[in-house]
């Protein structure tokens, strides 16, 4: 499942802040709706810093990718059921754990070792969106059944399909 199809999209619609690469650590996000558009191994990285100090928070996940919670010196067929298994045990819900289960065969990277982004995404304030990013709209994105999502930042991975057809650099310090 891809939340994003448009590489046509142009951040310059999008009115609020822009976060981009790793301009977002160390940043606080109190009382900010924040979109987080990144594939998986970026979103595990990003989400549970943002979620902490955020009202909201959306992750546009670009695609799900295998995660385990603790370092696992396990030969590379073992690491997917390893994985798999990390994912039941983190996420109850078996609608989220499908969003976040990888399309299509295992990755040639092994998983990431990340004990943090499948509680963040479990926090009230945090949303998973898999519908495809469609545009950026002054107020937030739209996603591709139509709904716009309003939020006061956007933070774009340095692997989004939008990082680099990111026509801003408003990035104020």
């Amino acid at each position: 499942m891809s939340a994003v199809t448009s590489t046509t999209a142009s951040a310059a619609d999008y009115d609020g802040l822009l976060l981009q690469g790793g301009q977002w650590r160390g940043r606080s996000f109190t009382g900010l709706r924040v979109a987080v558009l990144a594939p998986g191994r970026e979103a595990a990285l990003i989400v549970p810093d943002v979620v902490r100090t955020a009202r909201s928070v959306k992750v546009f996940q670009e695609e799900p990718d295998w995660l385990v919670a603790w370092h696992l010196p396990l030969p590379r067929l073992l690491a997917r059921p390893a994985a798999r298994l990390s994912l039941r045990w983190s996420v109850p819900d078996p609608w989220t754990r499908r969003r976040l289960t990888p399309d299509g065969r295992f990755n040639t990277r092994r998983p990431r070792v990340d004990g943090r982004y499948y509680a963040a995404l479990r926090q009230p304030g945090c949303t998973l969106i898999t519908w495809p990013v469609y545009a950026f709209v002054p107020d937030g994105v739209r996603s591709a059944e139509g709904i716009e999502h309003r939020v006061d930042c956007i933070v774009l991975g340095t692997s989004s399909v939008f990082a680099t057809a990111s026509s801003r650099e408003d990035v104020p310090a």
